[in-house]
């Protein structure tokens, strides 16, 4: 294994648990390892102080796996499954396992630059194909997991075992890889379409889309959206807004009792409007749809996205969960009614370009942009950007609305994101009283000495009359 020496004013950094180190950090070049290639730390006095892998030519030389001495071998098939292990029972101790989830996330589960999602499937409307029941999705986006990949695999296939010992695994699992990440240009490494590592005896369409359970909230009942596994955007759906929809969805609730003609009736003229912008596959739209429908409204949602695929789910999806059917009883804090079905439109349109042609009054809108930021000196370019996207977005709110908008880019603090949206305001001559702020889920945890892993802002407010 290599040794690196690390110079003494970064010493106490590698020591307080930060997971990187830039080339500049470390004593000498860096550039005698293999991309991926295992390294341990060591002090100035020669000391261990940490192990994880190198990279020759990355801005970021180091990623830790962790402090002290190196274990033999460095990232081995045992010390994989043992950091999956340990993620999985996070998850399952907060009841996160019974809806798709986020099964590893990098840093913050100790294995950087991996990520892995576990999709349930809906048996339900899986359809007469032999669906797995579950779907384990693998996003390496460095050298050192894709070096990695074999004791990747072979833990995740461990861990099934341990799971189907345990009587807690699904009948059948697929494995799908995704090395697809932008990132990993950073790394040196190809931009690879995704393929299924493994997939259940038996036929099945693996490109078709497929229902999954979702949650919208901790304790929600999951939702079926059907994704694209192979054609989507990252693993094939956006698992981390699980706490944002809930919130939004509570917003919405109260927001309406207070507006109890908006939308009112089956044959309403005047819809509750919802405007979907960066739809993707609907989950936005569908979840709050299917709050107002709850609560008796009539409901009409724009879908906008630049993917048609994108849209031919999304309005599946928006319509798969919108028609509501009458409770047995009320939720906390209002009636239910039966609604009638929720309509839904696509527009097909590249809303970081322009908004023109995308109609305004609506009473909500999400606004939910792909990340703006890939690189640090890309800042302030990227602070215009969202200033002009929320503020096209805003003039589409009528007064008194809701308006929801989020941003993904991890090297864009919160600080930095409040800026782009009080120019946004001031641009767009509204005013809006923001009530909630979220951010990313129970499974997207964060440790407090690597604060670049906390990366999804989302602000609500209600645009002032």
């Amino acid at each position: 294994m290599r040794i690196w020496h690390v110079r003494k004013g970064a010493e106490a950094k590698v020591r307080r648990g930060y997971p990187w180190l830039f080339s500049n950090e470390l004593a000498h070049s860096p550039k005698d390892i293999e991309p991926g290639e295992p390294v341990e730390l060591r002090d100035h006095a020669d000391a261990p102080i940490g192990f994880g892998y190198g990279h020759p030519h990355s801005l970021i030389a180091y990623r830790s796996l962790g402090l002290g001495s190196a274990p033999e071998g460095g990232l081995t098939e045992d010390l994989v499954l043992q950091r999956l292990l340990r993620a999985r029972d996070l998850r399952r101790g907060l009841g996160l396992d019974r809806a798709s989830h986020r099964l590893c996330f990098a840093e913050a589960d100790g294995l950087p630059g991996l990520v892995v999602d576990r999709y349930l499937i809906d048996p339900a409307a899986a359809g007469g194909e032999r669906a797995p029941a579950q779907v384990l999705a693998v996003r390496p986006s460095t050298a050192g997991m894709d070096r990695a990949l074999p004791a990747i695999f072979g833990a995740l296939e461990r861990l099934l075992a341990d799971e189907r010992s345990g009587g807690a695994a699904p009948a059948s699992s697929a494995i799908l890889l995704d090395q697809g990440s932008s990132l990993r240009a950073l790394e040196e490494l190809p931009v690879l379409p995704k393929v299924w590592q493994r997939v259940p005896e038996g036929p099945w369409d693996g490109g078709a889309p497929t229902p999954i359970l979702a949650a919208p909230g901790l304790a929600r009942e999951p939702l079926p959206f059907a994704v694209d596994f192979l054609g989507g955007q990252k693993t094939g759906f956006f698992l981390d807004h699980r706490l944002n929809l809930e919130l939004a969805s509570a917003l919405v609730a109260a927001w309406l009792r207070g507006r109890p003609s908006v939308g009112s009736g089956a044959g309403s003229a005047n819809p509750l409007r919802i405007l979907d912008l960066f739809c993707y596959v609907g989950q936005w739209g569908a979840v709050l749809a299917r709050e107002a429908a709850r609560r008796g409204a009539a409901v009409e949602v724009l879908a906008v996205d630049a993917s048609a695929r994108a849209l031919e789910l999304a309005v599946r999806n928006v319509q798969a969960n919108g028609t509501i059917a009458p409770c047995a009883g009320p939720p906390a804090g209002g009636s239910v009614q039966a609604g009638p079905p929720v309509r839904v439109h696509a527009l097909r349109a590249d809303v970081l370009e322009s908004l023109e042609g995308v109609p305004g009054g609506q009473d909500i809108v999400v606004c939910d942009p792909p990340a703006l930021v890939k690189r640090r000196k890309d800042l302030p370019k990227a602070v215009r950007a969202y200033s002009k996207l929320n503020r096209e977005a805003l003039r589409r709110v009528r007064p008194g609305g809701l308006f929801v908008t989020c941003s993904c880019s991890g090297l864009l603090s919160e600080d930095g994101f409040r800026e782009a949206l009080h120019r946004a305001q001031a641009q767009a001559g509204r005013a809006v009283q923001w009530v909630a702020c979220g951010g990313q889920g129970l499974d997207h945890p964060v440790r407090a000495e690597f604060p670049e892993g906390r990366y999804l802002k989302c602000w609500m407010g209600i645009v002032m009359e």
